[in-house]
C-alpha cells in the first residue's frame, strides 16, 4: 500500500460549488483524497457565476460605477468567504473534521494593489495551527491583505493563484486544480472546435498561453509552479481523472508550437509624437498609465508609437491623445491572436510562416510583436476566430 502523502491542496472553482449537489460531489472528492493524504487544504472561489446570488459578478453588480476600488474588493471578497463557511459545513457533514479561514485569516499578504494584488508572501503558522485540531482547512481563495491591513483581491482567476501559492509555502506534496473543462486544449474549443487535448504541459508554455489569453490556469498560477517546481494536476471534477499534468521543467517531446490563444477585445492606437523620442514615449506612456488602463503590444518608431488598450479605454484614451494635441489613428474592435511555445526560440522562420498563414486565410495583421515564446499579431475581431483556426492547422496540427 502506498505512503500517504503529508499534504496535499485542492482548488474547486465557482461553478464546481454552484449548487447543493455540486458541493456534495466536491465533498465526495475530497473524502476520496483523504484516504491519501493526512492533511487537506481546500481553497475555494465564489459559488456559482454571473446571476447566481453569492457569485463575484453578481456582488459586483449591486455597486455603482463610482464605488471605490477598495469598496468593490472588500464586497468581491465577500463570495470566496461565503464559500469557504459554505464548504466547511458541507465538509463536516460528509464526516471530515474542517475549519473555514478567510484569506486573512489563513495569513495571505498581498502587495497592496487594489483589484489586482499579487501575494507576497503566506503566515503559515496560521494555517498550521488549524491543521492541529482539523483534517481539512478551507480556505477563501481569491483574497489577501496588504502590510496596512486593508484587503486586496487577486483578479481574475485568483483562486488558482491562492491555491498553488499555499501548496508552495505550505511544502504541498501537490496541487490539485478541480476544473469543469475537461482538459487544457491547444487552443479554446469553443473558437476552434478541432482544438486537441493536452495530456502534460511545461508550467513555462502554460503561464504564456494564460498570460495570451488562455483561461483554464490563472498565469501567476504557472509561475508560481515554476519557480517552486511544484507539479499541478487539472482534474476533471466530473470524473475525478487526472486529465492534464502541468510540469514545472521544459518537456523535450512536445512540439515547439503548443498552442494557440486570444486575448480580449481592444482598440489598437498609432500616435506620432516630435522631439527626443525617449522623452515623447516616456510622456505618453505614463500620462495613460495615469488613467489606469493597462496597455499591451508596444511598437515605438523614430518618434511613433502603436499599442492596444481595452475596448472600453478606448475613448479615454483617445481624448488624452487629442489633449496632448498628436496625430493618431485608432483601429477596433481587435484582438490579438498568439502562437504560444517556449521551443520556438532560435528556431528561424517561424514569423514568416506565422504572417503567411495569416495572409493564406485574408486576414491583415495590423501590427505584431513576439518574445522568445509567443509571436501574436493584432486583427480585426471579426477575423479573431479565423485566425486561430488557421493558425492551429499551420503549427498545432
Amino acid at each position: 500500500m502506498p505512503e500517504k502523502k503529508k499534504l496535499v491542496v485542492a482548488k474547486f472553482g465557482g461553478t464546481s460549488l454552484q449548487s447543493a449537489e455540486c458541493r456534495e460531489k466536491a465533498v465526495d472528492h475530497c473524502r476520496a483524497l483523504m484516504e491519501g493524504t493526512e492533511k487537506l487544504i481546500i481553497v475555494v472561489s465564489a459559488m456559482g457565476r454571473q446571476g447566481d446570488p453569492y457569485a463575484t459578478d453578481s456582488l459586483l453588480n449591486l455597486l455603482s460605477e463610482e464605488s471605490s476600488t477598495g469598496e468593490k474588493d472588500r464586497l468581491m471578497a465577500c463570495g470566496e468567504v461565503i464559500s469557504a463557511m459554505v464548504m466547511a459545513s458541507s465538509l463536516r457533514a460528509g464526516g471530515l473534521q474542517a475549519e473555514a479561514l478567510t484569506g486573512w485569516e489563513a495569513g495571505i499578504k498581498t502587495d497592496g494593489v487594489a483589484g489586482n494584488a499579487r501575494i507576497v508572501s503566506v503566515e503559515t503558522s496560521l494555517i498550521e495551527k488549524a491543521l492541529e485540531s482539523a483534517q481539512a482547512v478551507v480556505i477563501a481563495g481569491f483574497q489577501g491583505v496588504d502590510r496596512h491591513g486593508k484587503l486586496n483581491t487577486l483578479g481574475r482567476g485568483g483562486a488558482d493563484t491562492t491555491a498553488v501559492v499555499l501548496g508552495v509555502a505550505l511544502k504541498a506534496d501537490e496541487v490539485l486544480l478541480f476544473k469543469t473543462v475537461e482538459s487544457i486544449y491547444t487552443a479554446d474549443p469553443e473558437k476552434v472546435p478541432f482544438a486537441k487535448k493536452l495530456t502534460r504541459i511545461s508550467a513555462e508554455d502554460l503561464r504564456h498561453m494564460a498570460w495570451q489569453g488562455a483561461k483554464v490556469v490563472h498565469p501567476r498560477a504557472a509561475e508560481a509552479s515554476l519557480s517552486a517546481e511544484l507539479p499541478i494536476l487539472v482534474r476533471s471534477f466530473c470524473s475525478g481523472n487526472v486529465v492534464t499534468e502541468v510540469v514545472p521543467k521544459p518537456l523535450e517531446d512536445t512540439r515547439y508550437i503548443v498552442g494557440v490563444a486570444a486575448g480580449p477585445v481592444v482598440s489598437g492606437f498609432t500616435v506620432g509624437g516630435s522631439g527626443k523620442p525617449s522623452v515623447f514615449f516616456a510622456r505618453l506612456f505614463s500620462r495613460v498609465a495615469a488613467l489606469s488602463v493597462s496597455m499591451d503590444m508596444f511598437s515605438v518608431w523614430g518618434c511613433s508609437a502603436a499599442f492596444t488598450v481595452p475596448e472600453g479605454d478606448t475613448g479615454k484614451v483617445s481624448a488624452l491623445i487629442e489633449e496632448m494635441e498628436c496625430p493618431y489613428t485608432v483601429k477596433g474592435p481587435c484582438a490579438k491572436v498568439s502562437i504560444v511555445g517556449a521551443g520556438m526560440h532560435g528556431l528561424k522562420g517561424v514569423m514568416a510562416r506565422f504572417c503567411r498563414a495569416l495572409d493564406s486565410a485574408g486576414i491583415d495583421a495590423l501590427q505584431t510583436v513576439d518574445s522568445h515564446a509567443t509571436i501574436s499579431a493584432l486583427v480585426s475581431l471579426e477575423d479573431r476566430d479565423s485566425a486561430l483556426a488557421v493558425l492551429h492547422r499551420e503549427f498545432v496540427e
